[in-house]
C-alpha cells in the first residue's frame, strides 16, 4: 500500500511539470524556458547574431545577405521578425519570407553555388579570341592588260583578206534599142586617182582599204565591272597582326561591240555607151524592122570616176561570254594604332595587308559578225546605213579553262562596331599573271583595282 500511494505521487508531480513546460513554448508562459526563448529568439539584434553563431551558422536574416562561408545554399535558412528560422523554399509555394528566399536562391541555386564553392562571387576571367570569321562584298576594275591582241592571234583577225569589192554595187539603164547603155558602180577601194585601179581586187602591194581600226581590246571593253562575293577565317596573332585564308567568287557579264572597223575611199564610176543604126530595116513590105537593122556604136565608150575619201564601210562586231572566276588567297594584315578611339570598344583602326594566291578562270569565246556599209546609199545621199552580211556567225574559242596566279596589296580602315563585330573598307591594287590563248601564245597581266567591304566576327 505504501509502494502504491508513493508510485501515483510520482506519476501527479510528472504531470504538473509537463504542463508547465507547455504553456511557456506555445502560451508565452514566464519561466525559466520563457527567458531562454526570449534570449535566443527575441527580435532584437544581439539576440538574433548570437543565435546564429552559437545554433546555425548557415542562418541569415535577409534574402540579399550572402551565403555564410562553408555553406551550401540548401543549407542556408532565413530568419523572421518573430526569431524562428525558415528553411528557404526551394519547389514548393512561397509565402510571406519564404518567397524571398526562394528568389534570391531557388531561381539562381547555381550561381549561388559557384560562389559558395568559391567563397564568394568572383570575375570572370576576359578570353582573348583566337579567330574570327570574314564575309566580304566587293568589285573591281581594270586598269592595264589586253584581253585580245591581234598581233598575236592574226589567224583570228577579221579584217585580214577583206575585199571591199566583194560588195559593189550596180545599176544600168537604157538599151541598146534606146540609144544609150549607162552603167554606174559603186564600191571603195584604196584611194587611186587615176581611175585604173578602182575596180581592181587588191593584189600585192594593193590593200583594197586605206585603213583598218582593229585594236586590243582590254579586259575593261570586255566585261562589265566584276562583283565578287568572299569568306573565310582569321588568325589572330597579337593585336598588330593576324592572318587570313579566303575563298572567292568573282562573275561579269560579258559586252558586246565592235572589235574591228574598215575605212576606205567610195568610188563611182560611170561607163556610157552610145548606140546608133546604120541600116534601119524593113520587111518585104516596106515596113520598118528594127529586127533585120543593124546597129553600130557612135562613139568611144565615156568613163567618169568620181570618189569621197575616208569612209568607214565595214565593222566586225563581238559578243562575249561571261567571266567566272574562283578565287584562293592567303596573307596576313598589320593594325596600326586607332585613328579614332571612343570609350569603351569602338575604334577606327587603319590597316594594311597583302595576299598571294590562284585563280581558275572559265573558257572564254564570242561571237563575231559583220556589217558592211551601202555603197550608193553612203556616196549619194551620205547616210550611214549598214546591213548584215547574211550567214552563221563565227564563234572564235579565245581562252581554255586554266588557273593563273595572284597577288595583291590592299589598305584600309576597320571600325569596331561591337566587342565581337567589325566592319572594313579596303582597295589596292590586284595583280593576276597572263592567260594562255588557245593557240598557246601567252596574253598579258591583269592589273585592278580592288573595292571591298568586310564584315568580321570574333569567336
Amino acid at each position: 500500500m505504501r509502494l502504491a500511494v508513493c508510485t501515483l505521487s510520482a506519476v501527479l508531480l510528472s504531470g504538473c511539470s509537463w504542463l508547465g513546460g507547455a504553456g511557456n513554448v506555445f502560451n508565452g508562459g514566464q519561466g525559466h524556458h520563457a527567458k531562454s526563448s526570449q534570449y535566443q529568439y527575441g527580435g532584437g539584434h544581439h539576440g538574433q547574431h548570437q543565435y546564429q553563431a552559437q545554433r546555425d551558422p548557415c542562418q541569415v536574416f535577409s534574402p540579399k545577405a550572402p551565403i555564410p562561408r562553408g555553406c551550401h545554399p540548401s543549407q542556408v535558412t532565413l530568419g523572421t521578425a518573430g526569431g524562428f528560422p525558415q528553411q528557404p523554399n526551394f519547389g514548393a509555394p512561397s509565402h510571406g519570407n519564404s518567397q524571398y528566399a526562394n528568389q534570391g536562391y531557388g531561381s539562381h541555386a547555381g550561381v549561388a553555388h559557384k560562389q559558395a564553392a568559391n567563397y564568394g562571387p568572383r570575375k570572370s576571367k576576359k578570353r582573348k579570341p583566337r579567330f574570327r570569321g570574314a564575309l566580304s562584298l566587293g568589285a573591281e576594275k581594270s586598269i592595264s592588260g589586253a584581253l585580245l591582241d591581234y598581233t598575236k592571234l592574226p589567224t583570228i583577225d577579221p579584217v585580214a583578206g577583206y575585199n571591199p569589192q566583194d560588195y559593189r554595187e550596180m545599176r544600168t539603164t537604157g538599151s541598146e534599142a534606146s540609144g544609150n547603155i549607162t552603167d554606174v558602180t559603186w564600191t571603195a577601194n584604196q584611194q587611186d586617182l587615176s581611175g585604173t585601179a578602182v575596180l581592181t581586187p587588191p593584189g600585192a602591194g594593193f590593200l583594197g582599204y586605206e585603213r583598218s581600226n582593229n585594236p586590243e581590246i582590254s579586259f575593261d571593253d570586255v566585261y562589265s565591272t566584276p562583283t565578287r562575293i568572299a569568306g573565310g577565317f582569321e588568325y589572330i596573332v597579337n593585336p598588330k597582326t593576324t592572318f587570313f585564308a579566303n575563298a572567292g567568287y568573282s562573275q561579269a557579264e560579258g559586252k558586246s561591240g565592235q572589235v574591228a572597223s574598215i575605212d576606205a575611199t567610195l568610188y563611182r564610176l560611170t561607163e556610157s555607151q552610145d548606140y546608133q543604126p546604120e541600116d534601119p530595116g524593113v520587111d518585104a513590105m516596106g515596113n520598118a524592122n528594127p529586127a533585120t537593122g543593124n546597129f553600130v556604136t557612135a562613139g568611144a565608150l565615156q568613163r567618169s570616176t568620181s570618189f569621197i575619201p575616208n569612209e568607214e564601210i565595214a565593222r566586225f562586231n563581238y559578243d562575249f561570254t561571261d567571266m567566272k572566276r574562283l578565287d584562293l588567297e592567303a596573307g596576313g594584315r598589320y593594325y596600326f594604332n586607332p585613328v579614332v578611339k571612343s570609350q569603351g570598344y569602338k575604334t577606327l583602326t587603319p590597316f594594311v595587308g597583302a595576299a598571294v594566291g590562284a585563280s581558275h578562270y572559265n573558257a572564254v569565246s564570242y561571237d563575231s559578225t559583220q556589217t558592211q556599209r551601202f555603197y550608193e546609199r553612203a556616196f549619194e545621199d551620205g547616210e550611214n546605213d549598214y546591213y548584215e552580211i547574211v550567214g552563221p556567225n563565227t564563234r572564235v574559242d579565245l581562252y581554255d579553262s586554266q588557273w593563273v596566279p595572284s597577288g595583291q596589296l590592299n589598305a584600309g580602315m576597320e571600325w569596331q562596331v561591337t566587342p565581337k563585330t567589325a566592319l572594313a573598307f579596303e582597295t589596292g591594287v590586284r595583280v593576276e599573271g597572263a592567260r594562255k590563248y588557245s593557240n598557246g601564245e601567252k596574253g598579258d597581266n591583269n592589273i585592278a583595282i580592288p573595292m571591298t567591304i568586310r564584315g568580321s566576327y570574333n569567336f
